[in-house]
């Protein structure tokens, strides 16, 4: 089952306080997100799909946050130092 933004509990208090803050230029598509994690594209759907990113549907075509690719960056990188 996908899980996207807008199923989160907080839905009502985050879309309420900040969404009229968001821009397109906080979210990229799912192939921009791959491109920046170094993995394919179908790799960050099935992350989608999963539930470890969260995603947001306009019109059909699914965006991710950026603060989700830049969390997933840190993420590897710790992981990566830690070995």
């Amino acid at each position: 089952m996908r899980q996207n933004f807008l199923d989160r509990p907080y839905r009502l208090c985050y879309y309420g306080c900040v969404a009229k803050q968001r821009q397109a230029s906080d979210f990229m598509t799912a192939r921009q997100a791959a491109k920046q994690l170094g993995v394919h594209f179908t790799t960050i759907y099935r992350w989608i799909n999963a539930g470890t990113i969260l995603s947001i549907n306009f019109g059909g075509i699914l965006f991710v946050p950026k603060s989700e690719v830049e969390r997933l960056k840190n993420k590897k990188a710790t992981e990566a130092a830690t070995q």
